[in-house]
């Protein structure tokens, strides 16, 4: 999730696959899933201070469609590219349901001033034990599309490194770098590419923003590049199941 410009699991039908509406065709019309008014309630459950919801924040749909994802899949390793709100609801829903030491979620930020607010916000909530904040600047990448600048490989697998402790990810979640400028669609095109040897059989695997024309050029090339069938729906997000 990234930075601004917030236990039941309910609704969890999520969408469609991506090549039933013509390979992420932007004419077509999703399934409906969760609204956003139904899951502002259902966030509720994961009340705590006010947190600072902006432009570059998940819609409230997308927030309930990967909490249902970590609560009905049993996600505890968890990978997430861009921080922010969804970061610490995550936290919050997962320092509640297990023990210390009972997860391991990694965050990576690009914009250091943001990386410290969300470590300070999960201090201030004592919930961070078990959350890394990764930095991570931006920087030229060998995957990257258009020449973008990506998350810094070196720092980035150090962090991940310090996080997971070598565990498999269940759970990628990639809501950055920033996509959303005139020439940056295919910003976090290297996601998958760069991290698809981290993640475990049967792992979840979403992109934020597929209601953009960059990201659903993101979903073609990796659907035609790996084979994996996302689904979509109208919560912003697109989901795909790694096969195990």
């Amino acid at each position: 999730m990234t930075h601004p410009a917030p236990g039941v699991p309910v609704g969890y039908s999520f969408g469609v696959q991506s090549s039933d509406v013509q390979d992420s065709d932007p004419t077509a019309v999703p399934r409906p899933g969760f609204d956003d008014a139904a899951a502002r309630f259902a966030l509720a459950a994961l009340d705590g201070p006010y947190l600072p919801w902006g432009a570059g924040t998940m819609r409230p749909a997308g927030l309930v469609a990967v909490c249902n994802d970590v609560v009905l899949n049993r996600r505890r390793r968890i990978v997430e590219l861009g921080s922010g709100v969804s970061t610490v609801l995550l936290a919050r829903l997962l320092t509640r349901q297990l023990p210390p030491g009972g997860f391991r979620v990694a965050a990576v930020e690009h914009d250091p001033r943001w990386a410290d607010w969300v470590r300070a916000q999960l201090a201030r909530e004592d919930i961070g034990a078990d959350v890394t904040v990764v930095h991570a600047p931006l920087a030229a990448h060998p995957l990257a599309a258009d020449d973008l600048a990506w998350y810094h490989p070196a720092a980035l697998e150090a962090g991940l490194d310090t996080a997971l402790g070598g565990d498999p990810v269940d759970l990628l979640l990639v809501d950055g770098p920033p996509a959303w400028q005139d020439g940056r669609g295919l910003a976090r095109y290297p996601a998958l590419g760069a991290l698809r040897h981290r993640l475990a059989p049967g792992a979840t695997v979403l992109l934020d923003d597929v209601e953009r024309p960059g990201e659903r050029e993101v979903l073609r090339r990796w659907e035609r590049e790996t084979g994996l069938a996302f689904e979509r729906a109208d919560t912003g997000l697109a989901m795909a199941t790694v096969p195990g």
